[in-house]
Order: C-alpha cells, then structure tokens, then sequence
C-alpha cells in the first residue's frame, strides 16, 4: 500500500491540517494472482485497495486540496487511466462556515513481485522468493532498426 502511505505522506506535509487530525487507510484489498514470470522474477498479483483518507476540522480552501490530490496522482499514479480506476472521491461534512470534515476516497492497484532467494520465505513452484519492491520502467523513446539482406 505504497500508494497510500506516500499520498498520505505528501498531503500532511503540505500542512493542512496538524497530524492528529489527519488519518488514512486501507479498506477492501484483493490480490488477484496472476504468478507470471519476469525478466526480475515473479509477478504474483495486483493489490487493488480502496483508500480513505479523512481530514478533519479542515479549514483551507477545498480547491487547493483537490489541486494537490490531482496533481500528486498525474505525477505519482499516471497508469489510472488505462486501469479504468474511478476517480477519487470527496466527501463533505461542513462543521460551521469555516471548518468542514472531509474524507476522500480512492482506487489504487500495485503490482507485487517476487524474487528468487535461496533464503526466501516465499514458497511456490518448486522454487523459494523473497518480496521485493518492483518498479516499472517505460521506455519513452525507441528505434526499430531493419536490417535485411536482398537475396
């Protein structure tokens, strides 16, 4: 739940509200297998969770926190798109003029991976893995070159 922990991250260092009134967490997590393997080693699954995150007695302008949630999944999670994830969801709860209570709620999906280790702790088809931190590169760029000889 990297995703999270890192959206989490992000938002209490903007200091919108003091940490105590800021929580998040993970709710309704699958992990369809798909045990493919990879250049790297294993690709077990994909981790589809719902994140909540809830802030309360927030009293900055709600533009701004859409902006920086906005802006941190087109940087942070840009694959959403083609994994047709709906988009977040915020909840409002207006205390007074001033302060309302919010709780946003969105789709992640993280791939996890494994690793051949002889002292893994992981045991599937014959074989022994360790979990480890996959991430993808993208090639942005490329040259296909053709090379044939007339015969």
């Amino acid at each position: 739940m990297e995703k999270l922990r890192a959206l989490s991250r992000y938002l209490v260092e903007r200091f919108m509200v003091p940490p105590e009134q800021f929580d998040s967490w993970a709710e309704q997590v699958t992990l369809p297998l798909y045990w493919k393997p990879t250049t790297e080693g294993l690709h077990m699954g994909d981790m589809c969770y719902r994140a909540v995150i809830v802030i309360e007695r927030f009293a900055d302008n709600p533009a701004r926190l859409l902006a920086l949630v906005g802006s941190w999944l087109e940087v942070n999670d840009p694959a959403r798109e083609d994994q047709n994830l709906a988009a977040p969801t915020f909840e409002i709860d207006q205390l007074d003029a001033d302060l309302a209570d919010i709780e946003l709620q969105l789709d992640f999906i993280e791939p996890q991976h494994l690793a051949e280790s002889a002292d893994g702790e992981i045991e599937a088809f014959g074989k022994r893995w360790a979990f480890v931190p996959f991430d993808l590169w993208v090639a942005e760029r490329g040259t296909v070159v053709h090379d044939h000889a007339d015969a």
